[in-house]
């Protein structure tokens, strides 16, 4: 995640959208350079080897998040197994699922089981139901047309009343990785009630946040994080006022108030990251797991 203006401005430039936009020329001639470099250095893996058959191009990759895609992916799925029991024969819904950075090495873990990953971006859903789909028929993708003013700025649906398109307790798991940092107040709510509708009796939300305590907040007051919350909200904090979804750091205990409205409770102390406690980067992000009563 960005932290600076020039960032912002930067992932304005080259960021991937799922409709056409009106650019000027200069802006046409950056993003058209972008994307010719990303492809050059697609076709320099081909020529030796891609490392994993399900890695996506990296234009299809680009907007989930620094860091490397498949080991990131990696350590997220390990997480899962090691402190949610996840097993081959449990399901899983991941709200936000980009191009498959959970899903691919989750095929290796969820043989018995199923998996279903939505998100807005319709060309990673595609990618997605192209590639993993025909190799695994127990993993779905679905494109949800939520309107998101960085991603998908002339989406039709609000995801401040959005249904997850899955059945009453259907899953074990629920995860919202690199979600909630991007959803306000009531969009965040939403997608906890969503989350604990769609999840079984004791059934799991794992989930990866900018989470606020009052060190953290000091943290913030004096610039002392890896990124920055200029606009105190009370309850939550927003990067840029410009562009609120940009990054959005909420304070532990509204979260927690609101999950539990939804029948949430948190099943352990939250795994802190290194954003809020030291301005160096490249940062994680909070971990929080939630259990369904």
């Amino acid at each position: 995640m960005p932290g600076s203006k020039s960032d912002l401005k930067s992932l304005r430039a080259t960021k991937y959208t799922s409709s056409v936009r009106t650019a000027g020329s200069l802006e046409r001639l950056r993003r058209v350079g972008y994307n010719a470099g990303l492809q050059a250095l697609d076709l320099w893996d081909a020529v030796r080897g891609r490392e994993h058959p399900l890695l996506p191009p990296r234009r299809y990759r680009r907007f989930i998040g620094n860091g490397d895609f498949l080991e990131v992916g990696r350590r997220i799925t390990v997480y899962m197994r090691d402190e949610l029991g996840m097993g081959p024969g449990h399901d899983v819904l991941d709200a936000g699922c980009g191009a498959g950075r959970i899903a691919v090495p989750l095929t290796d873990v969820l043989t018995e089981g199923s998996y279903l990953g939505f998100d807005i971006v319709p060309h990673a859903i595609e990618w997605c139901s192209r590639t993993i789909t025909p190799r695994h028929p127990n993993f779905r993708f679905a494109h949800v047309d939520i309107r998101q003013e960085i991603y998908n700025p002339e989406g039709t649906l609000s995801a401040a009343d959005f249904r997850f398109p899955a059945g009453d307790a259907a899953f074990d798991i629920a995860a919202l990785v690199g979600l909630i940092s991007h959803l306000r107040p009531a969009e965040m709510e939403n997608y906890l009630a969503e989350s604990s509708r769609v999840l079984r009796p004791g059934g799991r939300c794992f989930a990866t946040a900018y989470l606020v305590d009052d060190a953290v907040a000091a943290n913030i007051a004096r610039g002392a994080t890896a990124f920055s919350f200029t606009q105190d909200h009370g309850g939550y904090y927003v990067h840029s006022e410009e562009e609120p979804t940009y990054a959005i750091a909420y304070r532990l205990e509204y979260l927690l108030s609101v999950a539990a409205r939804h029948g949430l409770r948190m099943r352990r102390d939250p795994q802190p990251g290194t954003w809020g406690v030291s301005t160096r980067r490249p940062a994680s992000m909070d971990l929080v797991v939630l259990e369904r009563a």
